[in-house]
C-alpha cells in the first residue's frame, strides 16, 4: 500500500492537483472563520512589513518587547496624524447647517470666482477660444449642486449608519492593531511553526521559496511604503511653505497613490494646480516646481536608494504590469502587480532555470 501511494505520490500532476485542492480548502477555512480570519490576517501582514524594524532594534541591543512598543506607538501616531489631515480637510470643504451638509463659504467662494481666475491667466487668444464653454461654468455648478442636494439628504438621514459604520472601523483597527503586537512578539516562532508543518525533505524547497517571495513582495512593499511617506511629506511641506489650501489633503492623496508606479507623481497635481489658479502664476508656477522636484528626487534618489534589490522588472514590463493588475483587480491589483511579477521573474530566473527539467534535453 505505500509503496502504491509512492508511486502516486510520484507524478508531478498529483502534486499539482494536491497543491490546488490544499488551497481551495485554505480559501474555505478561510472565509468559514471570516471576518476573525481577515482582521488576523491584517495584523499578520501588518506584522510582516514592520518586523524588520523590530529585529534591526532587537540586533542593537533592544529588548524586543520594548521595540514592539515603540514601533506600535509609532503606528498609533502616523495613525493619528493622518486622520487628522483627512478630519481637517473635510473640514474645510463641508460644513453641516441647518439645511444638512453644504459646502463652506471659502469652497463656494473658491467655485464663484475659478471663472474669472482663469481668465485673469490666460491670454487673449486663448480666452477667446474657451471663452464659451467657461461663460457657462456657473450653470454647470448650479446644476451638479441640484443633482447632489438628494443625495446630500440622504447623507444627513443615514448619519447614523455612518457613525456606526466609523465606530465599527476604529474598533477593528484597534483589534488589528492589538493583534499585531502579539504577532509581533512571536513573529519568529509563528513563521517557524509554518516551516515545520512541511515535511523535512521540502522544507529547504519551501524556504527558499519564501526567501525569494520575502526579497520580491517584501522588499517592494516595504519600500514603496517608505517612499510614499517621503513623497507625501515632501509634497505637504513643500504646499505649505507655497501658501495652498488643502496641502494636507494633497499631501496625504499624494503618498497613498504613490504606492502605484507612475501614478502617485501625476495625478495629484492636478488638483493642486487648479486650486493654485485662484493664487495667480507664481502660486501655479511654485506649485508645479515642488512637484517636479519631488518628482526627481522621488525618482534619481529615493527609488534607487530604496528599491535598488527589490525589482528588476524594465520599466516597459512594470507599465504593462501595472495597467494589467489594474484591469483585473482595480487599486489593489495595481498596487500588487510589480512585486507580484518580480516573484514570477525570480522564480524563473532562480529555481525553473536551475531545475532538472529546464536543463533535461
Amino acid at each position: 500500500m505505500h509503496e502504491a501511494l509512492t508511486t502516486v505520490w510520484a507524478n508531478p500532476y498529483v502534486k499539482v492537483f494536491a497543491a490546488v485542492a490544499l488551497a481551495v480548502l485554505a480559501v474555505l477555512a478561510f472565509r468559514a472563520v471570516h471576518p476573525a480570519g481577515t482582521l488576523l490576517l491584517a495584523a499578520f501582514g501588518l506584522a510582516y512589513v514592520v518586523n524588520p524594524v523590530v529585529d534591526a532594534l532587537e540586533r542593537r541591543r533592544v529588548p524586543r518587547g520594548l521595540g514592539v512598543t515603540l514601533v506600535a506607538s509609532t503606528l498609533v501616531v502616523a495613525t493619528w496624524l493622518v486622520t487628522a489631515l483627512a478630519v481637517q480637510a473635510v473640514g474645510d470643504l463641508v460644513t453641516e447647517g441647518e439645511d444638512g451638509i453644504a459646502l463652506t463659504d471659502s469652497a463656494r467662494a473658491w467655485f464663484a470666482d475659478l471663472p474669472d481666475n482663469v481668465e485673469r491667466l490666460m491670454p487673449d487668444t486663448v480666452m477667446q477660444l474657451i471663452g464659451g464653454p467657461l461663460a457657462t461654468f456657473g450653470d454647470v455648478l448650479e446644476r451638479v449642486g441640484s443633482m447632489l442636494a438628494p443625495r446630500l439628504e440622504e447623507l444627513g438621514v443615514s448619519a447614523v449608519g455612518f457613525v456606526s459604520g466609523t465606530v465599527s472601523g476604529v474598533v477593528q483597527a484597534v483589534l488589528v492593531l492589538i493583534l499585531t503586537v502579539y504577532v509581533l512578539q512571536g513573529f519568529h516562532r509563528f513563521t517557524a511553526s509554518f516551516f515545520e508543518a512541511f515535511p523535512r525533505r521540502y522544507r529547504e524547497e519551501v524556504r527558499a521559496l519564501a526567501a525569494t517571495l520575502d526579497t520580491a513582495m517584501g522588499g517592494f512593499i516595504r519600500g514603496q511604503l517608505l517612499i510614499a511617506a517621503a513623497v507625501g511629506v515632501m509634497v505637504f511641506v513643500g504646499l505649505t511653505i507655497v501658501g495652498l489650501p488643502l496641502a494636507g489633503l494633497i499631501g496625504l492623496f499624494a503618498g497613498l497613490l504613490n504606492v502605484v508606479p507612475f501614478v502617485g507623481s501625476i495625478v495629484p497635481a492636478v488638483p493642486a494646480l487648479v486650486i493654485a489658479i485662484a493664487g495667480g502664476w507664481w502660486q501655479v508656477g511654485f506649485v508645479l516646481l515642488v512637484f517636479v522636484v519631488t518628482n526627481q528626487i522621488d525618482n534619481h534618489v529615493l527609488t534607487p536608494l530604496v528599491m535598488a534589490r527589490a525589482t528588476t522588472l524594465h520599466p516597459v514590463t512594470v507599465i504593462l504590469a501595472v495597467i494589467g493588475g489594474f484591469a483585473f483587480a482595480g487599486l489593489l491589483g495595481a498596487v500588487l502587480a510589480v512585486p507580484l511579477g518580480t516573484f514570477a521573474k525570480a522564480l524563473f530566473e532562480e529555481h525553473y532555470k536551475t531545475s532538472r527539467f529546464y536543463r533535461s534535453e
